[in-house]
């Protein structure tokens, strides 16, 4: 029983940060260095780094090239069927005025 409130009690002053915790703070964040956080050398991070960055640029790009493609088959298909260009609220307003009667 003394056991189990000791136990409590020392979880409870840990958290609070008044001292007891130095071991747990040592093993968690030993190092402020990103590469060994991740195991792996400076360089190798680098690399990994610069390959996530050109990655993101690809999807980017291809996003891109994708949002362009649609809003050209948007406007050709408003042209061809001859569609209003509505906005979000103004598609909400019309909608209302119709279901209102109004």
């Amino acid at each position: 029983m003394a056991f189990f409130v000791k136990s409590m009690i020392s979880s409870q002053v840990k958290n609070l940060g008044l001292g007891g915790g130095s071991e747990e703070s040592k093993e968690e964040g030993g190092t402020s260095d990103p590469a060994a956080a991740h195991g792996m050398t400076r360089e190798e991070y680098e690399e990994y780094q610069k390959q996530m960055i050109e990655e993101k640029m690809e999807r980017d790009a291809a996003f891109a090239q994708k949002k362009a493609e649609r809003a050209c088959l948007r406007v050709h298909l408003r042209e061809k069927y001859r569609l209003p260009k509505r906005t979000g609220n103004s598609l909400y307003k019309s909608a209302f005025l119709e279901c209102s009667g109004g």
